[in-house]
């Protein structure tokens, strides 16, 4: 498969081409170029679109223009991580999660001898939807649309991995930066030259406060001056770097890495990616013919089958108005007799509930409560009965026991659908959970 890795940021554009087969990745193509206008760019990349038609592309935006946040959570599974990341961040946020396009990256850590893990480190990104609509409007106005959108930063933490280092290391390209101790990386940013609360100096610190560890070297992965005066002053040692894949150099080494990332996609929801159809006004217009003509057939159609159908409805009317005379011999009327059994149904279910017994809202707290295993204790905060919908809220120890009372619900006869719509842990350490349970009808 051929993935394309494309980074845009000030004043640079570039990219990778990467052939991945079932057993190695060969870098195939590389380049980088600078523009002055966005004009220039845009002739840039229409040249190389065409030979990127078919390829699988990732493209990235500049870090910086992304929020983060890194979290704890006592999982990593990403379906589980996606509910309740966002009840995680939230809090911590200036803005409203409805406007921005959120994904992360679990970060790996140390394996401690003899202790099991009990939180994993989460990378949360935040991504404006206007700056992402942007970017993904500009990119169709030259010819690419890309599968995948991706912080740079991750572009940077994917050859970071590939790269061995001596001790703790700072790896740098651009204004992006990952910190990996020996193996592991702990932390990918995004920095500012322009904002001094923002420079290389203040995020190295606040990275060395966090993890409690001293950065020991700097591995730049492209040249710059300014930025190797800096860590020097700092008293830390640089050293220039270039990645390899099969032994071959990439004219952008963050590109590279772009090609190679697969964790994190910000093309989802309204953005999700669809392959444009070169030839819809071709398949339109044999659409339109071929409608027309099934037109004509279902008219010439229609009178013939007008007649036995109308024949076969009188039918089945009188068959429901008989079977409705049979089941209340003493209606005075059957005018429409579908929807007065309906209604009967209706009444019948209102009187004697959906179990059949004449308390509803007993019987179904009666099964709920047999069906939850007596070693889990639980507290429930609602109790919403409509109909033959049961809605439950509630708080449980752990995640493991709201899981065990699915299940355990699910064996019960009287409740054929039991969905778990919401779990998140909540500030007392304990399981909020939101259930939605179908009944079974008598």
């Amino acid at each position: 498969m051929k993935i394309v890795g494309l980074t845009i940021e000030k004043g640079r554009v570039a990219a990778t081409v990467v052939e991945k087969g079932m057993r190695q990745s060969e870098l195939k193509d590389s380049f980088s170029r600078v523009f002055a206008t966005e004009a220039e760019l845009a002739e840039i990349l229409k040249e190389k679109a065409v030979d990127w038609a078919g390829a699988r592309i990732v493209a990235s935006l500049p870090g910086n223009r992304f929020t983060q946040r890194t979290v704890l959570l006592p999982f990593a599974d990403r379906k589980r991580v996606e509910k309740a990341l966002p009840f995680e961040l939230e809090d911590s946020l200036p803005f409203s999660l409805d406007d921005v396009e959120l994904d992360h990256l679990v970060l790996d850590q140390e394996e401690k001898s003899g202790e099991k893990k009990k939180e994993f480190p989460l990378l949360g990104f935040l991504l404006p939807k206007t700056v992402l609509r942007q970017h993904l409007e500009f990119l169709a106005s030259v010819g690419v649309d890309p599968q995948v959108i991706i912080p740079s930063s991750l572009g940077l933490y994917q050859v970071s991995k590939m790269i061995p280092v001596e001790g703790t290391a700072v790896l740098i390209q651009g204004s992006d930066l990952c910190v990996k101790s020996g193996n592991i990386i702990t932390s990918c940013r995004s920095f500012s030259d322009k904002n001094p609360s923002g420079s290389i100096s203040h995020t190295l610190k606040a990275i060395e406060l966090e993890s409690k560890v001293r950065v020991e070297k700097a591995y730049l992965l492209s040249t710059n001056d300014f930025l190797s005066a800096q860590l020097a002053e700092l008293g830390i040692a640089v050293e220039q770097v270039a990645p390899e894949l099969g032994g071959k150099k990439a004219a952008d080494p963050v590109s590279l890495g772009l090609a190679l990332s697969d964790q994190v996609n910000f093309r989802k929801n309204e953005f999700s990616y669809r392959l444009a159809d070169a030839g819809i006004s071709k398949r339109k217009r044999t659409l339109i013919i071929a409608g027309s003509l099934a037109a004509l057939f279902a008219i010439a159609n229609l009178g013939v089958k007008f007649y036995l159908v109308q024949a076969s409805y009188g039918k089945v009317d009188r068959e429901i108005q008989e079977t409705y005379r049979q089941a209340f011999p003493d209606a005075k009327s059957v005018a429409d007799p579908l929807r007065q059994l309906r209604t009967k149904l209706d009444e019948a279910q209102k009187k004697f509930g959906v179990l059949g017994t004449g308390t509803s809202a007993l019987d179904v707290m009666k099964a709920v409560t047999e069906g939850i295993p007596r070693e889990i204790r639980v507290s429930f905060q609602e109790f919403n009965l409509e109909g033959d919908r049961l809605k439950l809220q509630g708080e449980a120890a752990s995640f493991e026991a709201v899981d065990k009372m699915k299940a355990e619900l699910q064996k019960s006869p009287l409740f054929p659908e039991v969905a778990v719509l919401d779990t998140r842990m909540g500030v007392d350490n304990k399981v909020k959970f939101r259930f939605e349970i179908k009944l079974k009808q008598t």
